[in-house]
């Protein structure tokens, strides 16, 4: 009979050491993906239908996408990767929208939620106040896998918090205002 008791015993430590180890390891870890968290807002989309414009935070936005080939001189390409020229296309739709000359953030994601960065090459951009409903362009570049060129949609991440008449001694200031908007982490995505 003694022998059954002490496997029991050593059954019962051996689970509650698993236990313990187990809490040991995953409270730290809940306890680091909370403060990210807090620190890393969830995004909050905005889906853009195929071939439309979207106006926010007094700008308007367009995307296209379209397969391109190397730029010359490129030695990053491989017959399984896929060169995509990106157009977006903003607009002031207000006098508001004349000082948010913030660059935004481009990447691409597929289907399966896989991330490639866009650069941005180019732009028509003037370094001052842009004109109400004037398009200006940036061009970029993308290079994803041929076999989801097809499918991958732009996800743009609008800056609404910088302005071009902000004066340079108030560039670092933080107002509530901007604080309340970076918290959004606003994203437009463009359908394809």
């Amino acid at each position: 009979m003694r022998p059954r008791r002490r496997r029991g015993r050593t059954l019962l430590l051996g689970v509650g050491a698993v236990v313990v180890f187990t809490l040991g390891m995953g409270l730290p870890t809940a306890d680091r993906y909370l403060f990210y968290k807090s620190g890393q807002p969830s995004e909050t989309v905005h889906v853009v239908p195929v071939g439309q414009q979207v106006t926010y935070e007094h700008v308007t936005w367009l995307a296209v996408i379209k397969p391109t080939p190397p730029p010359a001189g490129t030695t990053h390409t491989t017959p399984d990767k896929q060169w995509l020229q990106i157009t977006v296309t903003r607009k002031a739709a207000d006098e508001t929208g004349t000082l948010l000359t913030g660059r935004p953030e481009l990447t691409v994601r597929d289907k399966s939620q896989r991330t490639w960065q866009v650069e941005i090459v180019e732009d028509n951009l003037p370094t001052d106040k842009h004109e109400v409903h004037r398009a200006y362009d940036y061009s970029a570049l993308a290079v994803v896998p041929k076999a989801v060129a097809g499918e991958v949609e732009l996800h743009l991440e609008p800056n609404i918090t910088y302005r071009s008449d902000t004066p340079t001694e108030k560039l670092l200031q933080v107002t509530p205002e901007d604080e309340e908007k970076a918290a959004r982490n606003d994203v437009l995505i463009f359908r394809r």
